[in-house]
């Protein structure tokens, strides 16, 4: 099995890996070039979203400058708007939902580190999990989405909160460990 299949399957893999050290120089070449398009030039910033996103749907706005690891796992819905300086680690699936918002500084990280000394003498010390973002979800400036996190439909997520665990439907969080500060339905 290749480190790519591990990573993809949430086994502990090396990203060391020559496969996937190309991947991620792929990745950081188009994020290097929309980062230096001019932000009037919608078009040209779209061409390279397309390229670098898996699925980019209609109305996607990325504000520069913007960084992700593979570009190849995230999944974007219809009028989604990223504000400037998010990171996206997507060594696992990132799929984001229709008409969200999120802030700027925002990390989404889908990668999670192995403690196990075997682990990590082998180089196998990373872990990807997925991370879902729901329709209608609005994600405050320089907070944190860790790996296996869902977010449900119509969340809040307050801004510098860091999301470890899932998210019900129609909730507001806040803080670190983020926690349900009001339901909204």
């Amino acid at each position: 099995m290749t480190e790519f299949e591990k990573m993809q399957q949430g086994m502990p893999y090396s990203p060391a890996d020559p496969e996937l050290t190309q991947f991620r120089f792929a990745s950081k070449r188009l994020c290097q070039q929309f980062n230096t398009i001019d932000p009037a030039d919608a078009d040209t910033q779209d061409m390279v979203m397309t390229k670098l996103f898996a699925v980019k749907g209609k109305g996607v706005v990325v504000e520069a400058p913007f960084t992700c690891s593979y570009g190849m796992n995230v999944h974007i819905g219809n009028n989604v708007a990223l504000g400037p300086n998010c990171t996206v680690i997507d060594s696992g699936h990132v799929e984001i939902g229709n008409n969200v918002i999120i802030g700027p500084g925002v990390g989404i990280y889908t990668v999670t580190q192995g403690l196990l000394p075997l682990e990590v003498q082998r180089g196998e010390h990373e872990i990807s999990q997925p991370v879902i973002i729901g329709n209608n979800v609005v994600v405050g400036g320089n907070s944190v989405i860790k790996a296996g996190v869902c977010i449900g439909e119509g969340v809040v997520v307050e801004a510098g909160s860091v999301v470890e665990g899932d998210v019900e439907p129609f909730s507001v969080v806040s803080g670190n460990p983020a926690s349900v500060v009001r339901r909204l339905r």
